[in-house]
């Protein structure tokens, strides 16, 4: 039975789920449920779908380009973590304790705090107890976690899988329905092809119908060939074959990015938030000396394992095609008029 054969089957499924996160939504629209407040400015990354939009690179971007005049927090639910409840980042944090996207920002930007917790209104709080010089707050994944109000509420999507064609669990990838995209005040859409016409972005603009207050922005990936990891090597010296290791939700890009780099290799994929165990690196390597490549994330939880391998990662970023100048001028004002 095909996959789409089995979504279509539990479409019932799909109905309850809806009426749920419907019912939901309407009681935090209604003020029957509550929402929290704070003091501080609070700019949420979300997304509509269960994963695989690029949350983190556009978490890192928010970082980079503000954390040097701003005091920051970054607020995460810690996914897949061994650890419960609030627990703070700290030198002897681990992937397994706070999460693998968050241990990988907390290793990569020394300058902001980094928290885990389920309860948004609990991690902000305790933190802000802790660091009350805080002036901005970044909450990854938090855009079905409506117990906190935002300053910004910023979802993304991607090019190729839009919101606005996908269905509700279990029939499709969407936490609930699509035209919760109205509480957004700043669509992204990621992942973006290298040429794109004005005429594709006009179309994708009049799919969505944005209201009058919300901004639509639209980026690419973009991966720098200097790796790093156990050595440092260009991408474009690479002539053999490699192995690239992935556990991510959608391995597509890279894979895209090596073919058209001209690079020879075999693709090793797991599934998301993949934990890596001794065992698994001795499969991986077996029989072979070959270089491999591998995601920043996956990098970040391989390195206390053992390993006859070099293994280098890709860092990825993210680029404007448009507008950029606009978007941080967005963020500035949530940041400013708090």
């Amino acid at each position: 039975m095909s996959m789409k054969m089995f979504r279509f089957l539990l479409f019932p499924f799909g109905v309850l789920y809806f009426l749920v996160t419907y019912i939901r939504n309407k009681f935090y629209d209604f003020n029957i449920f509550k929402s929290t407040s704070f003091n501080v400015p609070l700019i949420g990354i979300g997304n509509l779908s269960s994963g695989g939009t690029g949350k983190t690179p556009m978490v890192e971007y928010l970082i980079r380009k503000f954390s040097d005049k701003h005091n920051t927090v970054l607020i995460s639910r810690g996914y897949k973590r061994s650890t419960n409840g609030y627990v703070r980042a700290f030198s002897s944090s681990s992937p397994e304790s706070i999460g693998d996207e968050p241990f990988q920002i907390f290793k990569k930007f020394n300058k902001i705090n980094v928290v885990v917790d389920s309860n948004r209104v609990r991690g902000v709080s305790k933190i802000l107890s802790e660091e009350p010089k805080t002036d901005l707050i970044v909450l990854d994944d938090c855009f079905q976690h409506r117990k906190i109000n935002l300053k910004l509420n910023i979802i993304l999507t991607t090019y190729h899988s839009p919101f606005y064609n996908d269905f509700i669990i279990p029939v499709g990838n969407l936490r609930e329905q699509r035209n919760s995209y109205k509480r957004a005040d700043v669509i992204i859409v990621t992942k973006c092809p290298e040429l794109i016409s004005n005429d594709d972005l006009d179309h994708f603009r009049k799919k969505i119908q944005l209201h009058n207050n919300q901004n639509i922005f639209f980026t690419k990936i973009n991966y720098d060939n200097n790796l790093k990891g156990d050595s440092k090597i260009n991408l474009d010296l690479i002539l053999d074959p490699i192995i690239l290791v992935t556990g991510i939700a959608n391995s597509d890009p890279i894979v895209d990015f090596l073919k058209n780099s001209r690079v020879v290799f075999e693709h090793i994929s797991y599934s998301d938030h993949f934990n890596y165990s001794q065992n698994d690196i001795d499969k991986i390597e077996k029989n072979s000396n070959k270089l491999i490549i591998t995601t920043e994330k996956d990098f970040q939880k391989i390195q206390l394992l053992k390993r006859k391998n070099k293994w280098v990662y890709l860092e990825i970023k993210i680029e404007f095609l448009e507008n950029e100048s606009i978007f941080n001028s967005l963020i500035d004002k949530a940041i400013n008029t708090s």
